[in-house]
């Protein structure tokens, strides 16, 4: 698994793309930028170990919404099958 400081440093402000397996066992694919802020999150304070999730801003989701706070996502770091920043995939 990676560790979460190491993907951020490695992604910086590029946009990547990621494929993981969701809480309900189905694939997600999804494009994604990491929040420049926490202007985009909206829901109650961040508790408990948050060490194995990855926020993220849905790239596509964004593109859509007037409301930028529901492109908002947190992807599980052990569940992560692919990872590709700038056209390199990671994993």
């Amino acid at each position: 698994m990676f560790k979460k400081d190491i993907l951020k440093k490695a992604i910086n402000n590029k946009l990547f793309s990621v494929e993981f397996i969701k809480a309900d066992k189905t694939k997600r694919t999804m494009l994604c930028k990491l929040p420049t802020n926490e202007k985009f999150f909206s829901g109650g304070e961040l508790k408990g170990d948050r060490s194995h999730l990855l926020e993220v801003i849905d790239v596509t989701v964004l593109r859509k919404t007037k409301e930028p706070k529901k492109a908002w996502r947190s992807i599980n770091l052990n569940t992560l099958t692919s990872l590709k920043i700038g056209g390199i995939e990671w994993i």
